[in-house]
């Protein structure tokens, strides 16, 4: 039995190994499919779902299910995939140059082209064509949650209350898709308000990650994340937090967000001076701690032109 544990492990690194430089379009990189290919493959132990909140076209999506085709304790486990899958002007400067330009009108539906894209691998893939702010989860407990989708403090706390029940403490990974993006400075309050629940595990190649290790109080999960109920001390704390997390490379992107949580509530001087006082950047992931510097920059200058 050992034999023939000892040749599926080898066979299932070697297929790894030949999808190492596999890469599906979308807005992960490749060592970030690559990291989700191998931990459906090798880590996954079928006791919940796996579940991926924002797929896009499935590229995400894709590197789980080519890894849990590899995965013989699990391969017959599904994965969730969750999207509104409804095309937005944002969309556009990351297809540009792509045969997908001028595909998609704003507003329509895009879930033609994920299904067509992820139809190798129907089996293992369950789409769900749902606004976050209301889905309900009701199913099974949840192993995995690849999290892609907390676009703004609603979605955030949506997200956290209904699908965060449902992690099996001591079990459960999240993965934040969006640590590292200096628009979602509500991440960072929501994982320093869950800290005592939640242990930093890993800093992946975009992501991080964390585990659950115990049940967390449904109350704290619907905390308002509204700037409002954010004041400077938690922000403070929130990001030392973050910054103790990521690696080198991303720090500048945290400082960014940070500075972006003052914007949110209307202190552009104090934001301004995040910056300034930063011992990270301005080189940094996508440029973004140059894009938050120009954009409080112009939000100062309009608030000194004479009306």
């Amino acid at each position: 039995m050992d034999r023939v544990a000892k040749l599926l492990g080898f066979q299932r690194r070697r297929e790894l190994r030949k999808l190492r430089k596999s890469w599906k379009f979308g807005m992960t990189s490749g060592r970030e499919q690559q990291w989700l290919r191998r931990y459906a493959a090798q880590r996954y132990r079928g006791e919940g779902a796996i579940v991926d909140l924002g797929c896009l076209l499935g590229a995400t999506t894709i590197a789980l299910a080519e890894g849990l085709a590899l995965n013989r304790k699990a391969k017959d486990r599904q994965i969730h995939a969750y999207d509104l899958f409804l095309w937005n002007e944002g969309y556009e400067a990351w297809v540009k140059g792509t045969d997908l330009e001028g595909w998609f009108r704003p507003g329509e539906s895009f879930l033609p082209e994920f299904l067509k894209r992820t139809e190798q691998w129907h089996e293992s893939i369950v789409s769900h064509q749902e606004d976050l702010r209301q889905a309900r989860w009701t199913s099974e407990p949840i192993e995995f949650l690849y999290i892609d989708a907390m676009k703004s403090p609603k979605v955030a706390t949506a997200i956290a209350s209904n699908f965060f029940p449902y992690l099996i403490a001591g079990k459960s990974y999240i993965a934040h898709q969006d640590y590292p993006h200096y628009v979602t400075w509500w991440i960072h309050i929501q994982a320093w308000r869950l800290r005592d629940y939640f242990r930093f595990v890993a800093d992946l190649p975009q992501s991080t990650l964390f585990r659950l290790e115990r049940e967390i109080d449904p109350q704290l999960l619907a905390s308002d994340l509204s700037p409002a109920t954010v004041s400077p001390d938690e922000i403070e704390a929130a990001f030392d937090y973050s910054l103790r997390l990521v690696g080198k490379n991303k720090k500048a992107n945290v400082i960014a967000a940070k500075a972006m949580a003052y914007v949110a509530r209307g202190d552009l001087a104090g934001a301004d001076e995040i910056l300034k006082q930063s011992r990270y950047g301005p080189a940094s992931i996508a440029d973004e701690f140059n894009t938050a510097k120009g954009l409080i920059e112009r939000k100062l200058a309009a608030t000194k032109r004479p009306r």
